[in-house]
């Protein structure tokens, strides 16, 4: 039985800066990195911001007349820096304050997260709950993915993102810690630093703990005063070793171990037309002895600038093999265990047209997916990263909502049968874009410095049939699947997500504040609709206040 397509296998790119000015999907902000100021031979690097944001969006549920309307205010601060020694010895931190904590006293004076107060209308101060999506209150069925919808969570106070340690010696820079897994904003991966996305925002990014090793190969072979060792420009290339998992320090065959190779080469000017230049390419490898997973990432990015046109593309390939998810499934089908073949692939291309005042943008994107869930066919689904946002409700909210209720009820499942491990929770998409095919252009008009307004038309097709795995494996009654798929909300399985209306409006002042207003509304296809074939329009509206230094 085969539910869960996709693996998340990570990738690595060399940049070691604060964004890739050169990616012309993101918005630069921060354009610049922070200023370094310095105490003798010690400097410095601060940077702090506060975000908070209200959502409202109706409905977040296209196909019931329950669990119409949702609203919520959140925030989240964050705070690190970099100290260095003469700019040769450097340790960065980063933290993550009450991410996604909602405004007020929420929950219950009695279960978790337990409220301040036993009434509400005594609540005199916050607690620390966040909107997550779980089992109902009532006497529901945790087997039903109808029995699941928006809950309540314990958040985390405090949450560690990168704390690592870099020291430039004179062959090269080494870095050790937990460090982003890649910079800027890949298809596969996204640092979530800054605040790059076209529409909406980011959250933790994508860590991991590495040793990494980079060097400019080629200044070895060049006088002493003419090698340049900037981190910037030039031909970079970077190992690295990342250990992923090490559930039982005493057990070598749990250990999932990864190591990679990235090649990186960045020219800022090319010719008096043609700057901006950035050619980037990897190849990862991964792997366990318990389950005999082998996987290979292999991608490559690009990016150039000539004159006010931005070009840049960004794909990402996953070839190997695994029985972890096989074996997990097992516990309630008879089909046997098996290796599955994995291959997967996820594309970005951006085109951009910049003047004084105005933007012309045109994006597509693409995600293999998958429209067969039993255990003998490929692992085919490719996923985006969470940060790397395509829209602001299609696969941001509403498919992820469909699909964490069809998450919920399936780690249920397995964990009642004595999983081992639970590739279930890999179906819920977490907001990202996953089996799909979209063309997204967008206009952004600036009358002034401070003002932006975007607007953007996203229209998305499924490669593959939206699916349920678990619903149609549930209903399978024969040795062929095709007439028992169904999709997240029972329907027949479709390929057409819908088409999205996206708008944006920015206020910035004195470069330390920004309002954002953001709204859209999805006409959905037939990949949302029900067995009826119902599935109505949603809205969705919100407004952020972001403070940075």
């Amino acid at each position: 039985m085969k539910i869960v397509k996709l693996l998340g296998v990570a990738v690595v790119v060399a940049n070691t800066s604060t964004a890739l000015a050169t990616e012309p999907w993101i918005d630069a902000d921060p354009a610049e990195r922070p200023t370094r100021y310095e105490i003798g031979a010690i400097g410095v690097r601060a940077q702090a911001e506060y975000r908070a944001q209200a959502t409202f969006i109706d409905p977040i549920s296209l196909n019931s007349e329950n669990q119409r309307r949702a609203n919520w205010i959140e925030q989240r601060g964050r705070i690190g820096g970099t100290i260095d020694y003469e700019e040769k010895i450097k340790l960065t931190l980063s933290m993550d304050l009450l991410e996604g904590v909602l405004f007020g006293d929420n929950g219950s004076f009695v279960t978790e997260p337990r409220s301040e107060s036993g009434m509400n209308l005594t609540a005199r101060n916050p607690n620390l709950a966040k909107r997550c999506v779980g089992l109902l209150d009532g006497d529901r069925d945790p087997l039903d993915a109808s029995s699941y919808g928006f809950a309540l969570c314990e958040a985390d106070v405090l949450r560690l993102r990168h704390l690592f340690a870099q020291v430039s010696t004179p062959i090269g820079i080494l870095r050790v810690g937990r460090q982003p897994v890649a910079m800027g904003m890949a298809v596969q991966t996204a640092s979530g630093d800054g605040r790059t996305n076209r529409f909406g925002v980011n959250h933790f990014g994508n860590s991991v703990d590495r040793v990494l090793f980079a060097t400019k190969p080629l200044e070895a072979f060049k006088p002493k005063a003419e090698r340049n060792l900037s981190e910037h420009e030039g031909f970079i290339v970077a190992t690295m070793y990342d250990r992923w998992v090490s559930d039982s320090v005493a057990l070598y065959a749990e250990d999932i171990h990864q190591s990679g190779v990235a090649f990186r080469y960045v020219d800022p000017q090319v010719s008096a037309l043609v700057h901006g230049l950035e050619l980037q390419t990897f190849y990862v490898h991964r792997w366990d002895q318990k389950y005999e997973s082998k996987t290979n990432t292999i991608g490559a990015r690009g990016a150039v600038e000539v004159g006010d046109f931005h070009f840049g593309f960004d794909l990402a390939t996953n070839i190997g093999a695994t029985r972890e998810v096989s074996e997990a499934y097992s516990v309630i089908s008879n089909d046997p265990v098996v290796s599955q073949d994995i291959l997967q692939f996820g594309a970005r291309a951006v085109a951009r047209y910049d003047r004084p005042m105005w933007s012309a943008y045109l994006e597509a994107d693409y995600a293999s997916g998958d429209g067969d869930p039993e255990s003998g066919t490929p692992l085919t689904q490719f996923r985006f990263a969470e940060d790397a946002n395509v829209g602001l409700l299609m696969f941001e909210h509403v498919l992820h909502f469909q699909s964490a209720r069809a998450a919920g009820a399936a780690v249920e499942v397995i964990r009642r049968l004595g999983a081992e491990t639970f590739p279930a929770e890999r179906i819920n998409t977490q907001g990202s874009f996953t089996n799909a095919f979209a063309l997204f252009p967008q206009f952004d008009f600036r009358p002034h410095e401070s003002i932006l307004f975007r607007g953007g038309v996203l229209v998305a097709w499924a490669p593959a049939p939206v699916i349920d795995q678990v619903g149609s494996l549930h209903k399978r009654d024969g040795n062929d699947i095709a007439d028992d798929l169904v999709n997240f909300v029972g329907g027949k399985p479709g390929t057409f997500y819908g088409t999205e209306l996206d708008a944006r409006f920015q206020w910035r002042f004195m470069d330390h504040f920004a309002l954002d207003l953001e709204a859209a509304i999805l006409f959905p296809g037939d990949a949302f609709e029900d067995i009826n074939g119902h599935a109505v329009r949603s809205v969705l509206g919100q407004g952020r206040t972001t403070f940075f230094f």
